[in-house]
Protein backbone atom coordinates (compact mmCIF):
# COMPACT_ATOMS: atom_id res chain seq x y z
CA UNK A 1 0.00 0.00 0.00
CA UNK A 2 1.40 3.37 -0.99
CA UNK A 3 1.20 6.64 0.89
CA UNK A 4 -1.76 7.82 -1.15
CA UNK A 5 -3.88 4.78 -0.27
CA UNK A 6 -2.98 5.09 3.41
CA UNK A 7 -3.97 8.76 3.39
CA UNK A 8 -7.29 7.93 1.72
CA UNK A 9 -8.00 5.24 4.31
CA UNK A 10 -7.26 7.63 7.18
CA UNK A 11 -9.47 10.34 5.64
CA UNK A 12 -12.32 7.85 5.09
CA UNK A 13 -12.16 6.71 8.72
CA UNK A 14 -12.08 10.32 9.95
CA UNK A 15 -15.09 11.13 7.75
CA UNK A 16 -17.04 8.21 9.23
CA UNK A 17 -16.11 9.15 12.80
CA UNK A 18 -16.65 12.92 12.68
CA UNK A 19 -18.91 13.63 9.70
CA UNK A 20 -18.40 16.20 6.94
CA UNK A 21 -19.38 19.28 8.97
CA UNK A 22 -17.00 18.55 11.82
CA UNK A 23 -14.14 17.81 9.39
CA UNK A 24 -14.51 21.28 7.82
CA UNK A 25 -14.59 22.91 11.26
CA UNK A 26 -11.42 21.06 12.27
CA UNK A 27 -9.70 22.06 9.01
CA UNK A 28 -10.63 25.73 9.49
CA UNK A 29 -9.36 25.70 13.07
CA UNK A 30 -6.09 24.06 12.05
CA UNK A 31 -5.61 26.54 9.20
CA UNK A 32 -6.20 29.50 11.52
CA UNK A 33 -3.81 28.11 14.11
CA UNK A 34 -1.14 27.53 11.48
CA UNK A 35 -1.61 31.07 10.15
CA UNK A 36 -1.24 32.55 13.65
CA UNK A 37 1.83 30.42 14.30
CA UNK A 38 3.47 31.65 11.09
CA UNK A 39 2.68 35.27 11.98
CA UNK A 40 4.22 34.85 15.42
CA UNK A 41 7.26 33.02 14.04
CA UNK A 42 7.95 35.70 11.41
CA UNK A 43 7.24 38.62 13.73
CA UNK A 44 4.57 40.04 11.41
CA UNK A 45 2.29 41.03 14.26
CA UNK A 46 0.49 44.37 14.08
CA UNK A 47 2.24 47.12 16.04
CA UNK A 48 0.91 47.63 19.53
CA UNK A 49 -0.55 51.08 20.34
CA UNK A 50 1.93 53.31 22.12
CA UNK A 51 1.34 56.10 24.61
CA UNK A 52 1.55 58.69 21.80
CA UNK A 53 -1.11 56.90 19.75
CA UNK A 54 -4.59 57.66 21.08
CA UNK A 55 -6.75 54.60 21.59
CA UNK A 56 -10.38 55.01 20.66
CA UNK A 57 -12.79 54.40 23.54
CA UNK A 58 -15.04 51.36 23.38
CA UNK A 59 -18.56 52.15 22.31
CA UNK A 60 -21.36 51.42 24.69
CA UNK A 61 -23.58 48.44 23.99
CA UNK A 62 -26.57 50.37 25.33
CA UNK A 63 -28.64 52.60 23.07
CA UNK A 64 -28.16 56.33 23.59
CA UNK A 65 -31.89 57.03 23.92
CA UNK A 66 -33.36 55.18 26.87
CA UNK A 67 -36.50 57.34 27.22
CA UNK A 68 -38.83 54.47 26.30
CA UNK A 69 -37.20 51.96 28.66
CA UNK A 70 -38.68 51.46 32.12
CA UNK A 71 -36.38 51.99 35.05
CA UNK A 72 -35.21 48.92 36.94
CA UNK A 73 -35.55 50.74 40.29
CA UNK A 74 -39.00 51.70 41.54
CA UNK A 75 -39.51 55.41 41.60
CA UNK A 76 -39.73 56.89 45.09
CA UNK A 77 -41.05 60.26 46.05
CA UNK A 78 -38.61 62.64 47.71
CA UNK A 79 -38.88 62.50 51.45
CA UNK A 80 -40.36 65.56 53.08
CA UNK A 81 -37.95 66.78 55.75
CA UNK A 82 -40.76 68.14 57.92
CA UNK A 83 -42.54 64.76 58.12
CA UNK A 84 -39.37 62.80 58.91
CA UNK A 85 -38.21 65.30 61.36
Amino acid sequence: MGRFEELLLILAIALLLFGPNKITDIAKAMGGALREFKKAANGDEAPQPTASTPVSPATSALPSDLSGVASAKPETKPADSAKNG
